[in-house]
């Protein structure tokens, strides 16, 4: 897919901007430009074209940083979406009226990296998606600033879309 070929170009272009110094890199850092760094966050998902009748999902992410530099970052993520339709009313064979709501759950497990300028921040992730059984990559967009973080993204798999807001703080 070309998509997957432009995130391949994109992260090694990153990678060839390290920009190394002799700091120690392995302990949780607060000002946020070496080391690891903990973040949770709160997602608000919509769907982008049919996702079998779901509308809008609900997530909750923990997320581990690698800040290489002030600038680049390798990202591990693990997330929970809860995904919701339309009440929907149906007869069965005896006559009976029926109403349901569709839900699904889908765990990410993505891995990639965010590339950070002043305020605000590209970020391209790939990996699997269950409850759609489908691998997929998410491209981003957010702003940084101090310990908190609010993302614009889309999911996209094989088959299915999805766009979503994200809020979170670093710990």
């Amino acid at each position: 897919m070309k998509t997957y070929k432009i995130l391949v170009l994109v992260s090694i272009l990153l990678i060839f901007s390290f920009n190394t110094n002799a700091q120690d890199t392995t302990t949780v850092n607060k000002n946020h430009d070496q080391g690891l760094e903990l973040y949770a966050s709160f997602s608000g998902g919509f769907a982008v074209n049919d996702i079998n009748d779901y509308e809008y999902s609900f997530g909750a992410y923990t997320h581990l940083d690698f800040n290489i530099n002030k600038h680049l970052a390798y990202r591990l993520d693990i997330g929970w979406n809860d995904f919701s339709g339309p009440e929907v009313e149906y007869l069965d064979t005896d006559g009976k009226y029926h109403k349901s709501t569709p839900s699904m759950s889908v765990w990410e497990f993505t891995t990639g990296f965010r590339y950070k300028v002043s305020l605000f921040y590209v970020e391209g992730r790939a990996g699997y998606f269950t409850g759609i059984h489908s691998w997929g990559i998410v491209p981003a967009v957010g702003i940084k600033y101090r310990d908190f973080d609010l993302q614009a993204n889309i999911i996209l798999t094989s088959d299915v879309q999805w766009g979503g807001l994200r809020i979170g703080y670093f710990f």
